[in-house]
């Protein structure tokens, strides 16, 4: 029987100076960009040490905090 492991964190983002709008509406692009790429790091690596049958959960639909 397969073993089931559930992760769940927060992904916090600072920002310093005064973005411009422009900016602000690329952040979101920016980090997503980012955290896929580290979550394929981290597949990698764990399919490296013996566990290759990963399978990503549903995920529920993103959400943005007002800022």
């Amino acid at each position: 029987m397969p073993t089931t492991i559930t992760c769940h964190f927060p992904i916090t983002v600072r920002i310093t100076g005064t973005p411009s709008p422009a900016a602000l509406e690329r952040l979101g692009e920016v980090v997503e960009q980012a955290l896929i790429a580290r979550l394929g790091f981290a597949r990698a690596r764990i399919a490296a040490e013996g566990y290759p049958e990963i399978v990503a959960a549903e995920a529920p639909e993103p959400t943005r905090a007002a800022p």
